[in-house]
């Protein structure tokens, strides 16, 4: 890799994390598909807000008020129909809640990361990040949704940000300082 950082680096993680989520946003922005198939990529969406403030939260000290708020307007999102006029309304606020999180907090959030931590203790926090994606529940495809126990997925809808959340943060698993 030649000075690049690795896959795993927290850095490397976190700033991937930015690009999907701006990458999302804009998908969204264009306004195209059905209001069913705009709902499946806003809970897409959710999910991988869910995902990252749980990997930022984890390792830094302080809140980002732009995360704070699009956990706000997530809560109420996971309750609205997509055919409800608040549903855009919802869905506009959180784009742009995240927009900001993606072009101002979070990069500082990696900044902080880059100099509280050692490139191994990245690395191994990179991991451990990398870790709990891979092992929490996703949003499953919703032709599994008949071949699949309803109590092993993790559905779109009220508690929807609570369940993401609860799958990422085991509870007691000792990872959440980066110092180390």
């Amino acid at each position: 890799m030649n000075g690049s950082q690795p896959a795993t680096d927290l850095t490397t993680v976190l700033a991937a994390d930015h690009r999907q989520l701006d990458r999302l946003c804009t998908e969204l922005e264009l306004g195209q598909g059905s209001p069913e198939n705009r709902k499946d990529l806003a809970d897409h969406l959710i999910a991988e807000v869910v995902r990252h403030t749980v990997a930022e939260e984890s390792f830094l000290d302080g809140g980002d008020r732009d995360l704070a708020e699009a956990d706000r307007l997530m809560r109420q999102l996971e309750g609205a129909g997509p055919q409800e006029p608040r549903f855009e309304r919802l869905l506009g606020g959180l784009i742009r809640a995240v927009r900001r999180h993606v072009r101002g907090e979070g990069p500082e959030a990696v900044r902080q990361v880059r100099l509280a931590c050692s490139p191994e203790r990245r690395s191994e926090l990179g991991e451990q990040v990398v870790a709990a994606r891979d092992a929490a529940a996703t949003l499953p495809h919703p032709d599994l949704a008949d071949r699949m126990p309803q109590a092993d997925q993790l559905w779109p809808g009220p508690g929807f940000v609570d369940r993401a959340r609860a799958a990422l943060c085991p509870p007691d698993d000792g990872a959440r300082s980066a110092s180390g």
